[in-house]
């Protein structure tokens, strides 16, 4: 459907209501779990040792985790924001809607850094989520599309890694990475894992759950919940609920302000099912399509959830003590009966694709005191940054298993290169190598096409017929990072929607044939903008 025609068209009225549930809070039996002692070192160990040695090396020890608390007061608090489905024009700041009224997030960026070419890892939620909170690509490790899950317990990730230097690890919103795919029969199911749950990845305390039942180690007025994680049910609007549990997070830091923290925050919006929540709803433009307007008001109560935060670490005196990263987990689904009422323009194609309009998205950096304000960024960044970044400032040593870069000497002026020669992608059928300003992408196993992203035109012309020594160059460089993923090779077989999102946003493109690979695995897809799901 005409993309035009879907935002204007008129909308029959108002959601029907919300049904209601009591509050209430129990323990999941899938989630009682019998943990292993571990051996008392003093008995397994040192009694092997003499009496003098068995005192230097305990001394020894003492020292390592003094030393460890007294340098923790120098390590930045880390909090990052992953939204759901909010396309890159749904900023006030981009200056793409005069409709979108984002200003505490816009003052985040007049605060910091705003990246103009900021990229997800893909174009839908769970592989999107496995690469940021990991830092390696998902592909690297097998989460390639949302029927891959859950995320492998064997996988480190940020909260992981900065445990490792005194952190204390909260996260409250949308996790995702715990999905596990059932068949039965002709039947394909996915259902929540509980052994998958954020405290299995590193999180200390959490408050999990996309809307109304959520699994968390401590009741909204603080107190720790016994055999976490318990499951609460909260009927009210989620975003409030969410946000509320991560000031919870944020009051229970005062106990002890020296030591640092991260938190990461998936508010679970603009993602459907949508919602016309007050006193946001109502300030709306009435004349506008009703997703709009319910997408406008939910990203408002992000945007006033975001003051929230930042008011409370005023309150605490961490304001310049804290690094906050803001960004969406992909680009806006467009398609009738699957639009959320977010926008990527001027973003070709939506949530599903790789090109722009899938995986650019809203990326916001800012560190009071640290980063320049008001900095705009064009180098392409990657969410795979944001653990990169993160892992430097706590100072970790650099680990190969990250993918990203630590953005802070680009961002400080310390060095002119970009952070990235290529990003790389692979999703279901379509594959892509963005070596700035040029795009290759590969659908299916005959098709390519060459897109210069700096150009008004950018990914509605194909230029690879123009520059084909081009093409091949990045072909090259595609199929070598291909080589070295947890299934390597080519991408799929072209699967019929991705066929459909290309025809309908490029149509002008004249496909290039490409060889097509004999050994190319054969994986089931998952059907993009089916609006009975939530990833």
């Amino acid at each position: 459907m005409n993309f035009r025609l879907l935002v204007n068209r008129l909308c029959a009225g108002p959601s029907g209501p919300s049904r209601q549930y009591p509050n209430r809070c129990r323990k999941p039996e899938s989630c009682q779990q019998t943990a292993t002692p571990k051996p008392a070192i003093a008995d397994s160990r040192l009694r092997h040792f003499p009496e003098p040695m068995k005192l230097a090396m305990l001394l020894f020890c003492h020292c390592c985790l003094f030393g460890a608390l007294t340098h923790a007061a120098d390590k930045p608090n880390v909090i990052v924001i992953f939204t759901d489905d909010q396309g890159w024009a749904d900023l006030g700041v981009q200056g793409v809607d005069k409709n979108i009224q984002t200003p505490h997030i816009d003052r985040l960026a007049r605060d910091g850094v705003r990246f103009s070419r900021g990229y997800v890892t893909g174009p839908q939620c769970v592989p999107s989520r496995a690469g940021l909170i990991s830092g390696t690509h998902q592909n690297r490790f097998g989460v390639d599309d949302n029927n891959k899950g859950p995320l492998p317990l064997e996988v480190s990730t940020l909260p992981e890694r900065l445990k490792k230097v005194g952190y204390v690890t909260g996260m409250s919103g949308k996790w995702h990475l715990d999905l596990k795919r059932e068949t039965k029969g002709n039947n394909r199911t996915q259902r929540v894992d509980p052994l998958f749950l954020p405290h299995a990845h590193g999180f200390d305390e959490y408050w999990c759950g996309s809307n109304r039942s959520y699994f968390a180690s401590h009741s909204l007025n603080g107190k720790v919940l016994k055999d976490a994680p318990q499951l609460i049910e909260d009927a009210r609007f989620r975003i409030s609920v969410q946000t509320e549990a991560a000031l919870g997070f944020l009051d229970r830091r005062s106990e002890n302000p020296e030591q640092p923290w991260f938190l990461y925050l998936p508010w679970f919006a603009p993602h459907t099912p949508l919602e016309s929540p007050e006193p946001w709803f109502s300030k709306t433009p009435a004349h506008l399509p009703l997703e709009r307007r319910q997408a406008l008001a939910m990203i408002a109560a992000m945007d006033d959830g975001l003051a929230a935060i930042r008011a409370k670490l005023k309150e605490m005196k961490q304001e310049d003590r804290t690094l906050i990263i803001y960004l969406s987990d992909n680009g806006a689904p467009l398609k009738e009966r699957a639009w959320n009422g977010s926008l990527n323009l001027p973003m070709v194609g939506e949530k599903g694709m790789l090109t722009d309009g899938g995986v650019r998205v809203p990326f916001v950096m800012a560190w009071p005191g640290k980063l320049p304000a008001g900095q705009v960024f064009d180098h392409p960044v990657s969410s795979l940054d944001v653990a990169a970044t993160a892992v430097a400032l706590a100072g970790l040593p650099h680990d190969d298993e990250l993918d990203g870069v630590n953005l802070m000497p680009h961002l400080l002026g310390e060095t002119k290169q970009p952070p990235h020669d290529a990003l790389f992608w692979r999703w279901r059928s379509q594959a892509a190598v963005l070596e700035q300003p040029w795009k290759l992408i590969h659908l299916g196993e005959h098709q390519r096409f060459l897109f210069d992203v700096t150009q008004p035109d950018g990914e509605l012309t194909n230029l690879i017929a123009e520059h084909p020594e081009i093409a091949e160059r990045l072909e090259k460089k595609l199929l070598a990072w291909q080589a070295t993923l947890h299934q390597p090779g080519r991408q799929e077989p072209l699967h019929e929607a991705d066929r459909k999102f290309f025809e309908e946003y490029i149509p002008d493109a004249t496909p290039h044939p490409v060889k097509p690979d004999a050994d190319e695995d054969q994986t089931q897809g998952w059907p993009v903008g089916n609006s009975t799901q939530t990833p």
